[in-house]
């Protein structure tokens, strides 16, 4: 049992766990300077604690199991998960008119978060399941319903980056599968249209769909216009951003010793989450940001190469489906702070301030350092 355990140890990808640790540091540096002038600052600080606590320890849990058992469970896991957003539409905590949030003792839950990571597994469990079925067309609709059951119920929220988060993990884990290009080319026959047919009704003639909102068409028609004296309300944000990041030079401000409340960043909402690459470029400058987005890259690089040399194929989709789902995170958030992408809410992976995010990005780490442990271990048969 001794020598198992040590084998397995062994075989850990360290480099992951490193790269994800010294982010989480960088992330707890970041929430304390958000919330530098707010009273609440230390209470914020025990918090973060409490996450990370929280995260090692579903790592830990994650590990002591094989990966196919957890996927296995994933059908139980996605149910509960479409509970908790049905849940959320008629209970949950209304904050703006929006709900999305579950509050626990306290502590507010995000389950939008967490299903891109169960979306995952049960996506990963039924591509394994079907796996000598998949060029049957019958299969993308039973994998479209299930992607299109949360979607929905997220974007009722409403939340449409985390829906489109869920889109992503889908498309890249269906091409990922080795379902039939037939197969795929004759739903994007379907679905494109349809997409082209919304778009142009939203923004060419002022057609009104319930659940696409107002502020969502502004956001899209103020990034694509080039008039910035008509689009500072909308474009505020990022231009705060933009200027905060330019701000921190090459070196960033962390050692310097103009008061912290003078900070570029200060200024800006949701400097903690959506925002917070503003105060990593301010903080640590470019050089800075330049170290940060090299240890994203090392991540989701070890996700890749474990993906490819899974001897297993639920072992390979699972891992694909963590480097869509750490891809897409990383490119919206950093693409918004930078005015490459138009204003929409993702945290940034271990960086940004939030419980469930961070917890949801910690529990995707020890899925994929789960696979990369037993790559060599006999698969098991699915329950279903």
């Amino acid at each position: 049992m001794k020598e198992k355990l040590l084998h397995y140890i062994k075989k850990i990808d360290y480099i992951i766990l490193i790269a994800m640790t010294i982010l989480i540091g960088i992330g707890v540096y970041c929430g304390q300077q958000a919330f530098m002038l707010s009273e609440e600052q230390h209470s914020i600080f025990i918090k973060q604690i409490a996450g990370i606590i929280i995260g090692y320890a579903f790592i830990i849990a994650i590990l002591l199991f094989d990966y196919r058992f957890i996927c296995n469970l994933s059908f139980v896991l996605y149910l509960g998960m479409i509970s908790m957003l049905a849940f959320i539409l008629v209970f949950g905590e209304n904050l703006n008119n929006v709900k999305r949030w579950i509050v626990i003792f306290g502590i507010q839950f995000q389950p939008s978060e967490l299903t891109k990571i169960v979306l995952v597994l049960f996506l990963a469990f039924l591509c394994n399941y079907f796996k000598n079925k998949l060029n049957k067309f019958y299969v993308l609709i039973i994998l479209g319903v299930v992607i299109a059951i949360p979607m929905l119920l997220i974007v009722l929220e409403p939340h449409l980056s985390s829906a489109l988060a869920l889109l992503f993990i889908f498309a890249i884990m269906v091409y990922a599968s080795g379902m039939s290009y037939k197969v795929i080319g004759a739903a994007l026959a379907i679905i494109l249209p349809v997409i082209a047919g919304i778009v142009i009704g939203v923004a060419v003639f002022h057609i009104d769909i319930p659940l696409i909102k107002d502020y969502h068409v502004n956001r899209v028609l103020s990034f694509l216009s080039d008039d910035e004296s008509e689009n500072l309300d909308e474009d505020y944000q990022q231009i705060q951003s933009i200027e905060a990041i330019g701000a921190g030079g090459l070196h960033g401000k962390m050692l310097s010793t103009e008061a912290d409340e003078n900070r570029r960043y200060s200024n800006i909402y949701a400097k903690e989450s959506d925002f917070v690459f503003a105060i990593v470029g301010e903080e640590f400058g470019f050089l800075g940001c330049v170290f940060i987005i090299s240890l994203y890259a090392i991540i989701i690089i070890r996700c890749v190469m474990i993906s490819a040399h899974a001897t297993d194929y639920m072992g390979k989709q699972i891992g694909i489906g963590i480097s869509a789902y750490m891809i897409f995170q990383i490119f919206v958030n950093i693409g918004v702070a930078v005015n490459l992408l138009p204003n929409t809410g993702l945290p940034l992976p271990f960086i940004s301030y939030g419980l469930t995010s961070l917890v949801s990005s910690m529990i995707a780490v020890g899925l994929i350092l789960n696979v990369g442990m037993r790559q060599k271990t006999k698969t098991t048969k699915p329950i279903m």
